[in-house]
């Protein structure tokens, strides 16, 4: 390797080189190009970085912004105040969605996203980046992880798939655990167990890697106990494992995710979701894998907790004036004083990670994409001048075909983009027919509900007016039977008034005929005394008058 310094002495070195030193010498000498690219120079590189203790002052920091749709990686000086850039990384690849990359996790300073069913790994130290083969494709929704096995100098992706239910009477299928390994190079479906009465609660959050096992916030399902826990998946034997919280009470939360703070395995817990400003509650695990060492380390009424300072202030994501706004803001426990610090994206986009220089990928190949446009020298010298003539038209044909090929990748990036605008538009559109279908969704429910009141009204009117005709026809035959009784009551009073007045009539030809009898009696005393005085003169006038007056008496008593 050298003349002059054994093997194990340039080794040695090496190791102790950063990064960037060791990329460009590379150029060195081809010796020195297969030792630095090798997978056991590598491993011994970043096992070496780990085992020292770490002063580095970078932190690295993703922001998104919108309109267009940018993923930007800002190098951060954090032995400072103020917070200065060092340097702005680009991600040499741009999302085919109409968003931003889903970020899955960073560890050792690699980041994997996620891309429409595409899996990305990125090493920014060393600016490369490959693409995952597709993994097995299933029917239903996914949760991601990745973390870093030390134990066998492994990067995992790990994706765990819910299947749907072909119909909501089928019991829920059983969860698929894959698992991509780079050293392997391919994805396969492992033998582990999901656990049962278990679920999943960061579904879009970063899980916590750490001791070679990803982390992730779950909690138990209905029926089972309350409260949080943490579930992790062991990386070299690929199982899971429970990680409970202190017998403490907790409160309903939402939007739990875990992290790594400090070095420590830490569970945030957001609480009071529809308020301007939540309530993050870190609980911190002082001992690996020991449950009483958890610790209620920070509460923090701020938006979202991204990480920790050297200077041990907090890092939160703060909210701008826009909802979809937020603000990188340095927190202080002690003072409880917020800090702007002047790097602005979309919310729920930011990431913050120590920054790590390493070596990962850079044995990988490069992307096939670029492989087409690598072209070997050949080999040979030119003898005549007819291979001369023969080898410039070759690299004439060569232009054209790469001036053809770089006009048709333009036209297709155009269709590409127009197709992105149309699908962005539609995507658009169906947000806002979303939102009208909830809307006349809840006018439909607020109706159906006024209906059902109006229906429930109706039918107690209904009882009532049934009621009342029963009353009213009940009245009807009273009325009746009254209008009888007044009826006959009617007649009979006409039948006493005709009574009465025959009475009446009776009572005064009973006076009449009371009066006629005195007058007779008075006659007949008067005749008597005419009788003795007249004599017999006047005996026949007399009998003639005395007849007279009987036939008139008996026709007077007959009529009565």
């Amino acid at each position: 390797m050298s003349d002059y310094l054994p093997e194990e002495v340039v080794l040695e070195i090496l190791h102790r080189l950063p990064v960037k030193s060791l990329i460009r010498f590379r150029c060195v000498s081809k010796s020195w190009n297969s030792l630095i690219t090798s997978s056991a120079f590598i491993n011994s590189h970043l096992t070496r970085s780990l085992s020292l203790p770490s002063n580095s002052n970078k932190l690295i920091v993703r922001h998104c912004v919108d309109n267009p749709y940018v993923d930007h990686y800002k190098l951060i000086d954090d032995n400072s105040d103020s917070f200065d850039q060092i340097q702005s990384i680009e991600l040499p690849r741009r999302s085919r969605r109409i968003q931003h990359f889903q970020l899955i996790g960073s560890v050792n300073g690699l980041f994997s996203l996620y891309d429409q069913d595409c899996y990305i790994l990125w090493n920014p130290s060393i600016r490369k980046f490959i693409t995952l083969p597709k993994p097995f494709s299933f029917i239903g929704c996914f949760r991601h992880a990745f973390g870093y096995d030390p134990r066998t100098n492994d990067y995992k992706l790990v994706r765990i798939a819910f299947p749907y239910k072909d119909n909501m009477s089928e019991e829920a299928k059983p969860r698929l655990i894959e698992v991509y390994s780079l050293n392997e190079g391919c994805w396969r479906i492992t033998s582990a167990s999901f656990p049962p009465g278990i679920k999943v609660t960061d579904w879009y959050k970063p899980a916590a890697s750490l001791n070679g096992a990803v982390h992730f916030a779950a909690e138990y399902e209905p029926g089972g106990p309350c409260g949080p826990l943490v579930l992790s998946f062991d990386l070299r034997d690929e199982v899971f494992h429970m990680i409970p919280l202190p017998n403490v009470t907790f409160k309903s939360t939402y939007n739990d995710h875990t992290s790594v703070i400090g070095g420590s395995l830490s569970l945030l817990l957001y609480y009071d979701r529809h308020a301007d400003n939540k309530c993050c509650v870190i609980w911190v695990m002082k001992e690996y894998g020991v449950v009483d060492s958890w610790t209620k380390q920070f509460t923090v009424n701020l938006n979202r907790v991204l990480g920790l300072q050297k200077n041990g202030n907090i890092l939160v994501e703060a909210i701008l004036s826009r909802p979809s706004r937020c603000e990188l803001s340095s927190y202080d426990p002690k003072s409880e004083q917020v800090k702007n610090l002047g790097i602005c994206g979309s919310s729920y986009n930011f990431h913050v990670d120590n920054y790590m220089e390493n070596l990962g990928l850079l044995d990988k190949p490069n992307e096939a994409v670029f492989e087409s446009r690598v072209s070997r020298k050949r080999k040979c010298r030119l003898t005549s001048d007819e291979e001369e003539r023969l080898l410039q038209k070759a690299r004439h044909l060569l232009q054209e075909a790469i001036q053809e090929e770089e006009s048709e990748c333009q036209f297709q990036q155009e269709i590409v983009h127009q197709h992105e605008v149309i699908i962005h538009q539609q995507e658009t559109m169906l947000l806002t027919l979303q939102g009208a279908m909830t809307h006349n969704e809840r006018v439909c429910q607020r109706q159906e509900a006024f209906l059902c009141k109006q229906a429930t009204i109706l039918q107690q009117q209904m009882e009532k007016i049934a009621t009342l005709i029963s009353k009213m026809e009940k009245m009807d035959t009273v009325k009746s039977k009254v209008v009888f009784i007044i009826q006959e009551l009617r007649g009979q009073a006409e039948v006493e008034t005709i009574l009465q007045q025959q009475m009446e009539k009776m009572t005064f030809l009973k006076s009449q005929l009371e009066r006629m009898d005195t007058i007779k009696s008075k006659v007949l005393f008067l005749i008597q005394q005419f009788r003795g005085q007249a004599g017999d003169v006047f005996s026949g006038a007399g009998d003639q008058s005395l007849t007279l007056v009987q036939q008139r008496s008996s026709s007077a008593g007959q009529e009565m």
